[in-house]
């Protein structure tokens, strides 16, 4: 039976600011916001020494999906843990990948918390001209079958304000994440929504 951990439960990173105290005139507000990412070049082969770019913004402004309402959540840190594994052809358990790239980052600060050193590490997005921006290259050292996958922001605390807090899910919007490659690792399994649109697979030759 396949064991695929860490791909089912959520990439997600709880900021270290959900620790903040509220002042008394704070809002308690609870948010559900949507933001998406992209790959590039969106090919489900590369070869090795090649980059494989990942960039995600979104204005400050977000649409509350809960109340259908603008929200302005700038000064926010809006974090992402970003899961690197390899599909193994002699093993049915991923492995963690980290050290079989190098991660070049041109937008976006390093968390310093993953919890997994060898399978995850968490970013920040910069918030820049009224934009949450974070763009970082994968250069590939090694050969292999690849998922990367960017978690939700989950309780996500503007620094001002102490108690507005968000949920942000941030989904893959490419036209083809190449899943073809998690199925053939795990036949007649059933590919769960969340990795649908997490999940962007690929091959290093």
């Amino acid at each position: 039976m396949y064991y695929l951990k860490y791909v089912i439960f959520s990439f997600s990173i709880a900021t270290i600011l959900s620790s903040i105290g509220c002042g008394k005139n704070c809002k308690d507000a609870k948010y559900s916001f949507s933001m998406d990412e992209t790959f590039s070049p969106e090919k489900d082969t590369i070869t090795v020494g090649d980059t494989l770019w990942v960039t995600s913004s979104h204005s400050t402004t977000f649409q509350d999906l809960i109340r259908n309402a603008e929200v302005d959540f700038s000064n926010s840190q809006i974090g992402s843990n970003i899961g690197i594994l390899n599909f193994p052809d002699t093993s049915q358990t991923v492995l963690g990948a980290v050290n079989d790239f190098t991660i070049i980052k041109v937008y976006g600060n390093e968390v310093g918390n993953d919890n997994i050193p060898t399978e995850n590490r968490g970013f920040f997005y910069e918030e820049i001209s009224g934009n949450y921006i974070l763009k970082l290259g994968f250069i590939a050292n090694q050969k292999g079958v690849f998922t990367i996958s960017l978690g939700n922001s989950i309780s996500t605390v503007k620094r001002k304000g102490g108690c507005e807090k968000a949920d942000i899910e941030i989904d893959n919007a490419n036209t083809n994440n190449h899943l073809y490659y998690y199925q053939n690792f795990r036949p007649g399994y059933q590919i769960s929504d969340y990795e649908r649109k997490h999940m962007y697979c690929f091959k290093v030759y």
